[in-house]
Formats: structure tokens, sequence, C-alpha cells
């Protein structure tokens, strides 16, 4: 790994706490090896193994859970400084339930599993610092996957678009939020059809609830937004 690949996954979570000597010194005894992907390139397919933790330095992926009848259903995306497999590496059968796709070029550093859960004595006290961190990204998952639970459990498609666009919120804090798909990826996301979802935007814009430009939404404060959770 070059420098330059060093300084990029410097910013990655996994190392937070780890101080720049320590991450030298741990970064040795990992050992990432850095993998390009072209666009719509498979990165992980559904039932493969999983003896790699992936951080994704540059571009985006996307997982989806693969049906028998060919349909898709997008999971995740992974945007820069995202983790990939580390849950599925910490369990017994190491293998995946989705297939991870490159959305655009994409950059990952992957790390073996046994350098991971291994302790070295070189980097000792870094070791264990970036193994908690490794389990904060695991509950950190573990939440997500709540929330998006949460989300399709609502019964409407205006209450499904509401409730993911509050946890994009802060529990309400920020007006405006980006999102981080496509309309047809946020459709797949929600369980809905794309043009279904265009037209509900187009009605919650109407009833005066939001203004939408591009990939951001914004709540309006019109007596109709009042107590609209957003």
């Amino acid at each position: 790994m070059n420098s330059k690949h060093k300084k990029i996954m410097r910013k990655a979570m996994l190392f937070q706490g780890i101080n720049d000597k320590e991450y030298d010194t741990l970064i040795s005894c990992l050992s990432p090896q850095i993998k390009l992907f072209s666009k719509n390139e498979i990165l992980l397919l559904t039932g493969s193994s999983i003896n790699h933790v992936g951080i994704v330095l540059s571009g985006t992926a996307s997982a989806y859970l693969e049906h028998a009848n060919g349909n898709k259903t997008l999971i995740s995306n992974l945007a820069p400084m995202s983790v990939l497999g580390e849950v599925l590496a910490s369990t017994r059968a190491h293998l995946s339930p989705v297939t991870v796709y490159a959305a655009s070029d994409l950059m990952v550093a992957f790390i073996e599993r046994e350098k991971i859960y291994a302790m070295c004595q070189a980097a000792c006290s870094a070791h264990r610092k970036f193994s908690q961190n490794i389990l904060k990204s695991i509950g950190d998952k573990y939440f997500y996957l709540f929330d998006r639970i949460a989300i399709l459990r609502e019964k409407t498609l205006r209450a499904k678009i509401t409730a993911y666009l509050y946890s994009l919120s802060e529990n309400g804090k920020i007006t405006t939020v980006t999102i981080p798909y496509s309309k047809t990826m946020l459709a797949d996301y929600l369980l809905a059809n794309r043009s279904a979802l265009s037209k509900e935007l187009r009605k919650m814009e109407d009833d005066g609830l939001i203004t939408v430009s591009g990939r951001q939404i914004t709540r309006n404060e019109s007596p109709e937004s009042h107590g609209m959770k957003l």
C-alpha cells in the first residue's frame, strides 16, 4: 500500500482513536490490498465466502438481496470510507447473503480476516482499538437495519418516504437532507415503483410539505407540514 492510499484510508472510522505512529505500525501488520473495480463489476457474489473486510476508498457500491425470480432489493449503499464485510467476517458461516456491485469506478482496500482477529505484539494497543471499532461498525449496521425495518413497516408510500427522510435528518434536527441514492435506487430501497415514488414526491410538494431539488429535499415550514416528522 502506497502513502497516498494510506492517507486516504486514515479517514475510515476503523482507525479512530489511533495515533499516527500506531496507525503506521498497524497498517504494516494488516497489510491491506488495494483492488480496483469498474462500474457494474461484482465485488461480492451471493453465497460466496467472506475472508476479507473491505474499506471503500473511492467511488460507491451497492449491496442487493437477489431473489429467485430475478428481482433485486437494495440493502445498502456504500460510500467512501464505508466498511464492507465486517459483519459476515465475524460469523461462523462467512457466506454472503447479498451481491455487491460497483455503482461507479471503485477502489477498495481489503484486509484478511485472520490479520484482523489475530492480535500482533507490535501493534497491540492499536489492534485492540481497531477491533473495538470493528464492533462499533457492526453495531451501527444493526441499528441501520433496524431503521430500515421500521421504515418498511409503514403502510403507505408517503409514510415510508417521511420515515426515511426523518432517519436522514438526525431526528428532525436538519431541515434539508441529501438522498444518497438515485430515484431508481430510492424506489428499490423503499420497495416501491419508481413512477409511484416520483408521483408521491410531487404530491408532497403540491401539499406544501417538501421542496425537492435534485437529491436535496427540504422541509417547508407551512401549516401542512406541522406534525410531519422529517
